[in-house]
């Protein structure tokens, strides 16, 4: 499960940071989760990843001391290989003298494929495969939890101002039905609105403290702990100018672990089964292309709704403005200047959620790229 119970040796501990250039060891142990940092804050320090490639590195450990005794040792087998060749040449026997040969070439032949295999041991993507696919899919998880998280802190923030909005709006349709100037009717609506508000706000608490110990969990921090987690800067649209579909579909279809487990598959024996083999394939690739075109809309989707609310904030800004100068000016009612102010909450509100939406898209396209989109049955 996601929720995984803390790494003991959480962030600061000494793991794998030697990797990092100083700037980027001090960030990822500074007690602060940024967004741009999940990735390597979840292959050092996940629960889950951690220990896979902890296992994976003292594999490499213990066989390249193997390797480095076998090498030593290469000394004895050539003298060895020597003799037999001497032998064979003194007793005229072509079979020892080839014995010899063989012996030392096969151990020079298997001691260089064994060192070969260290050196490309951290680029060897087929002994990682397995490791890799369940980090990208903890970081995709953890990224979508990070978001989850800003969405309900902002949604809080944006809650604690319309509380102190409606609350003043509530007092003043009191007042004002005191005075016989409004309705039961508007002084109950003022109130369910205040109301709802806090019930909102209430909920949204309980929501982000969830959350936040969630988020801990995944990257390896105690709960208690209590690590700064840091706003998500404003989407950079300039990585939709980098989406390229048909590309983009190809490396997808290349990289998707469904896919590569299906034309990985034996090939079958009869005619019909190979047959049936590559059809599955074939429909497999099909319906991985159909979900990359609704990624893409959905990212596309997404950037209409972005641009649509930042026109909506930027309107409710210069709305909030002359609503500030008519209010001072005594031309506008405190009613209607209370009025505005929760027109503009509202418009923040609908930018900020636009944009979070919108990183989510592009994640989710992105980790299909990856080869991390679900194929459909």
């Amino acid at each position: 499960p996601l929720c995984a119970p803390a790494a003991p040796t959480g962030p600061g501990a000494p793991r794998g940071t030697e990797r990092y250039d100083a700037e980027t060891r001090a960030r990822l142990e500074d007690n602060r989760i940024e967004y741009d940092e999940l990735r390597a804050l979840i292959h050092e320090y996940n629960p889950n990843v951690a220990p896979l490639w902890d296992t994976y590195r003292d594999s490499k450990e213990d066989f390249a001391n193997i390797v480095t005794e076998m090498e030593s040792q290469y000394a004895a087998v050539k003298s060895l290989a020597e003799g037999y060749i001497s032998a064979g040449k003194l007793t005229g026997s072509k079979e020892l003298s080839k014995a010899g040969y063989d012996v030392d070439r096969s151990y020079r032949k298997i001691v260089q494929g064994m060192r070969d295999r260290v050196d490309k041991w951290d680029t060897d993507k087929k002994s990682t495969n397995m490791i890799r696919m369940v980090e990208r899919q903890l970081t995709a998880g953890t990224q979508s939890a990070m978001i989850g998280y800003e969405t309900i802190r902002q949604n809080i923030a944006t809650l604690e101002t319309m509380v102190q909005l409606y609350e003043q709006q509530a007092d003043m349709a009191g007042r004002m039905a005191g005075l016989g100037m409004a309705t039961e009717t508007d002084l109950a609506s003022a109130n369910a609105d205040l109301l709802s508000a806090r019930s909102q706000l209430a909920s949204l608490n309980s929501q982000l403290e969830s959350t936040r110990r969630t988020l801990c969990m995944l990257l390896g921090y105690d709960p208690d702990s209590n690590p700064e987690i840091c706003p998500i800067p404003e989407f950079d649209m300039a990585r939709i100018g980098g989406m390229d579909l048909e590309q983009d579909t190809i490396k997808a279809i290349g990289n998707n672990y469904t896919l590569i487990s299906q034309r990985t598959s034996p090939a079958g024996e009869s005619s019909a089964q190979i047959a049936a083999r590559l059809g599955v394939i074939e429909e497999g690739e099909q319906k991985l292309s159909v979900e990359m075109q609704r990624l893409y809309q959905q990212v596309m989707d997404s950037k209409a709704a972005y641009e649509a609310a930042s026109v909506g904030f930027e309107a409710a800004q210069a709305s909030q403005a002359a609503a500030g100068r008519q209010y001072q000016l005594g031309l506008l009612s405190q009613a209607q200047y209370v009025g505005t102010q929760i027109a503009y909450c509202q418009k923040k509100a609908a930018k900020e959620s636009a944009n979070l939406s919108l990183l989510q898209a592009m994640e989710n396209y992105g980790w299909a790229v990856m080869g991390l989109a679900s194929v459909p049955d």
